[in-house]
């Protein structure tokens, strides 16, 4: 499956125990960033039977942790905001590309959760996602811009004032972090 590629070679175990359980899904074209050296290719979008994906989030261990990465890219805004929420209370490191992905999207209860939980949220493993793919982190700000001018602008008529603007600049400010 094209979900394993999603995830680094060590959770294979942890993917073999999941996937069946959570059944097939078509996916969309994955986008593809690179995780301590690893290249990792993820769905852009996945459509998981909704009550199973739910079901598989409550997996112990790596196996639950997967099914909620695997729900922030679900087709419904909803199931992804409620997967990212719970992804930010947790602090493994390969959880990171899930999250920042979605700085890049539309659903603004989704960017404004994240953006208040940057930066203090396992700061040390984004600085390296961040600075490890650059022209990614670009890419998602010309979304986020593009976003904000088709959707948000009447709401938000400065770009500054705009919730993904400031989750951007969050990890703007990530990216040149240098750890101790």
């Amino acid at each position: 499956m094209a979900e394993a590629d999603a995830f680094p070679a060590a959770l294979a175990g942890a993917l073999a125990q999941l996937l069946p359980a959570l059944g097939s899904s078509r996916a969309h074209p994955p986008f593809a960033v690179y995780l301590n050296g690893e290249a990792l290719l993820i769905p852009t979008r996945t459509y998981y039977d909704r009550e199973r994906l739910l079901a598989c989030t409550r997996l112990a261990g790596d196996a639950g942790v997967i099914a909620l990465c695997l729900g922030t890219r679900h087709h419904d805004g909803h199931l992804r905001e409620a997967c990212v929420r719970q992804l930010l209370l947790q602090e493994r490191a390969w959880t990171v590309p899930f999250v920042v992905h979605l700085c890049g999207e539309y659903v603004l209860e989704i960017i404004e959760a994240i953006g208040a939980a940057l930066p203090a949220w396992n700061a040390q493993a984004l600085a390296r996602y961040l600075r490890d793919n650059r022209a990614y982190v670009d890419t998602l700000e010309r979304r986020a811009v593009s976003y904000w001018n088709c959707y948000y602008r009447h709401q938000y008529p400065v770009w500054d004032g705009y919730p993904g603007r400031r989750a951007m600049a969050a990890l703007r400010a990530l990216q040149e972090f240098t750890p101790r």
